[in-house]
């Protein structure tokens, strides 16, 4: 790769992306004495984050009761009260920092008589293990699910808000429109290669979603781009304040706060449930979110004001990864939040700096556990 000369910039750390979880590791850093650069190819919350529809969610896609299959109750119980923790790391984070955060509590809706009996086991082993969840067969919103299960704490936030508000709050360096190139180890030190930039430094972190293994093609051993797609709708005939997910949260709806509608799906390869086998992801995104709207708000589909779509990051079990580089000692990365992702971003960023600092290993997160070994 033909580089140019830059003058060549020094810091401890540069944080590779300013969406939630790098602005909250940059603060993070730069509040313990470091020096903290942080370079975005686009702008403050211009990828997922900015992308991203706001929810505050407990736990993962799949509901609780695939959780316990897929992890076993103790680990199951373990990551839902991690997300727990995230959720309220950000509540109170956004409250210091005066960006508001309104807790709508959420309703898990099932679409089938399967995710039905899903969701009542799941709120029967939640109720088990000291968790608040209600479950009814019957649909709150009268909109034609099969079963609801309500989470009273979660809510809902403006992501991109938060972002800028979390790297003006510290001494932070950010460099916007600095797309990032290559990584190259030189002595004890890094050279990050970027756009009309070079900076020599001591650590790097990777925060840039389903992006980084553009970036270190390594990193695809554990993450992989998922899709996202979501709209804008003018409020169909019954308006009403909502916050609700569907198909084992792969579509979504939320009240937003000028009254208009905001309708989602997502997608990654490795759903825990869905019997989608689609050539096309994008496609299969699209149809989704299509058929999602025209069974539950079908007033909406003549009102679009404004539609987006994107990649995030996803992990082959769910669960966010924090690790470093073996073959490039010194860089660090936290990725795969996922569609639900803003309730793990502060355990994630918090968990990365120890073990940057310490030393400590990142538990359940650990880019080496057993789920994620090759």
């Amino acid at each position: 790769m033909e580089r140019t000369e830059h003058p060549v910039d020094a810091c401890d750390v540069v944080v590779v992306g300013a969406g939630i979880v790098g602005a909250a590791v940059a603060a993070r850093l730069a509040r313990q004495g470091m020096q903290v650069a942080v370079l975005e190819a686009q702008q403050v919350a211009g990828g997922a984050t900015g992308r991203s529809a706001g929810l505050l969610l407990t736990g993962m896609p799949g509901h609780y009761s695939w959780a316990v299959q897929s992890f076993g109750r103790e680990t199951a119980r373990a990551l839902w009260e991690l997300s727990v923790e995230g959720r309220e790391r950000l509540v109170e984070t956004a409250t210091r920092l005066g960006v508001p955060v309104e807790r709508t509590g959420s309703l898990a809706l099932a679409v089938t008589e399967e995710e039905a009996e899903a969701l009542r086991a799941s709120a029967e082993l939640l109720r088990e293990d000291g968790f608040d969840a209600w479950f009814g067969k019957t649909d709150p919103l009268r909109r034609g699910f099969r079963a609801a299960l309500r989470s009273p704490d979660d809510g809902v936030v403006d992501a991109a808000d938060l972002t800028r508000a979390l790297l003006a709050s510290a001494p932070v360096v950010v460099h916007t429109g600095t797309e990032v190139q290559a990584l190259e180890a030189e002595g004890a030190d890094i050279r990050v290669w970027a756009y009309r930039r070079t900076v020599r430094c001591g650590a790097v972190v990777l925060s840039t979603g389903g992006y980084a293994p553009t970036l270190e093609p390594a990193l695809s051993r554990w993450v992989n781009p998922g899709q996202a797609l979501w709209v804008v709708a003018r409020p169909d005939e019954s308006p009403q304040a909502l916050l609700c997910y569907a198909d084992y949260g792969y579509e979504y709806a939320r009240s937003l706060p000028d009254g208009s509608l905001l309708l989602g799906a997502w997608r990654y390869p490795r759903r825990p449930s869905s019997s989608e086998d689609s050539p096309d992801p994008d496609t299969a995104l699209r149809e989704g979110l299509s058929r999602f709207i025209r069974r539950y708000f079908p007033a909406v589909e003549g009102n679009v004001l404004r539609r987006q779509s994107g990649t995030m990051g996803c992990t082959p079990d769910g669960v966010p990864v924090v690790g470093a580089l073996a073959h490039l000692p010194g860089v660090y990365f936290a990725l795969g939040l996922g569609g639900w992702g803003l309730s793990w971003a502060f355990v994630v960023a918090e968990r990365l700096v120890e073990m940057m600092v310490e030393g400590a290993s990142a538990g359940l997160l650990d880019a080496e556990r057993e789920t994620c070994r090759a």
